[in-house]
């Protein structure tokens, strides 16, 4: 082993912890000229970059080796190959990296990482009943694998095997202090009903580690129970930590509309609406807010931006029929809803308010 290039690789990844991210990304291409050689190190290399995200520099890697045949011995072959297989799919070279794992499958059927491996390509192509076939045969071949008992717990959860699933994860040493898993079984509580428990797990979660993912969970189930104020605090703390977590803007508003802070719900999707980001399903939701306050003017307004969204969709024509409807322009109000039901979609109660309109005008 080439220890004093370990060390260097060690060195550079101090730098990088530290943020020093030009220096040490400096000094692993300084590791990689002058120990180029040295497939074992090399490997070690293309871990690192791998790791930091910089696939194009480690498969660069592998690349320079596929013409270096002597003098690497079959383990270090292997270990690149695997590589290669991570960084393809990576890169959506799916196809690529599926045939060269079936290949390796038939050369070493004892080795958990090929199976690994085709289990995370199959479930990255959607077939996760076929990714759990390989990872449950990774798991036999490496039951130490905490990675794998991880991944397998997860998806039998999203098959809704709950049971199945909280027995892989308490396999895991410390899984009980493990933030992940936390959030895993509250989503587990939360698809089995169990709306208090999924609260509480979530809020717990968030109290460890303010992550978004704790807080939504915590703010969705407050609101499922009705406990409206929990969730207007769960839901605003997430807002503060990350302004563009689209979802939380929704079921902000709808908690404080829920309890009676009309103003303050409406000013919620304003907000929203000022980071021009997913403005078609925000709109949905705010145009229905703003008719039960008979804001008549800005409805026409938003009306028109749907329309500069999408200029086929209807919504843009019942959300204009119904401002005329609220000034009394019957005429303008049947005519814009007649355009929203020309497509033959059902938008909102738009055939129900033109016949009810139709009759009150003969």
């Amino acid at each position: 082993m080439n220890t004093d290039g370990y060390t260097k690789v060690e060195r550079a990844m101090m730098l990088l912890e530290a943020g020093d991210i030009e220096n040490g990304l400096a000094d692993l291409a300084c590791v990689r000229r002058e120990y180029k050689e040295d497939a074992e190190l090399m490997v070690e290399l293309i871990g690192v970059y791998h790791e930091l995200g910089h696939g194009e520099e480690a498969l660069s890697i592998v690349e320079e080796f596929d013409r270096k045949n002597e003098g690497i011995d079959l383990e270090t072959r292997v270990s690149m190959e695997l590589y290669r297989v991570s960084l393809y799919m990576d890169i959506d070279r799916l196809e690529e990296a599926a045939s060269i794992l079936i290949d390796m499958k038939e050369e070493r059927p004892d080795d958990a990482r090929v199976f690994a491996l085709l289990g995370e390509l199959y479930l990255m192509e959607g077939l996760e009943e076929v990714a759990i076939r390989y990872l449950e045969r990774a798991e036999e071949l490496d039951p130490d694998n905490e990675e794998i008992s991880y991944l397998l717990g997860r998806l039998y959860a999203e098959q809704g095997a709950g049971d199945r699933a909280l027995a892989k994860w308490q396999q895991l040493e410390n899984f009980e202090e493990d933030e992940q898993i936390g959030l895993e079984i509250a989503r587990l509580a939360a698809q089995s009903g169990e709306f208090e428990k999924a609260a509480s797990l979530f809020e717990q979660a968030a109290e460890q580690n303010e992550k978004a993912e704790a807080l939504y969970g915590a703010g969705v189930m407050r609101s499922q129970l009705g406990q409206w104020q929990s969730a207007v605090r769960h839901l605003a703390r997430l807002i503060d930590l990350d302004a563009e977590y689209m979802a939380a803007y929704p079921l902000l508003a709808d908690a404080l509309w829920q309890l009676g802070m009309q103003e303050q719900a409406l000013a919620v999707y304003e907000q929203a609406l000022g980071l021009h980001i997913e403005e078609e399903k925000l709109l949905d939701g705010y145009l229905p807010l703003l008719a039960e306050v008979e804001q008549w003017r800005k409805i026409d307004t938003l009306a028109s931006r749907l329309r500069e969204i999408d200029e086929d969709n209807p919504a843009y024509w019942y959300w204009k029929g119904r401002a005329a409807e609220g000034v009394s322009d019957i005429e303008e109000a049947l005519a814009c809803y007649e355009e929203a039901m020309a497509e033959g979609e059902s938008v909102y109660d738009v055939r129900a308010r033109y016949e009810q309109l139709s009759a009150g005008r003969v």
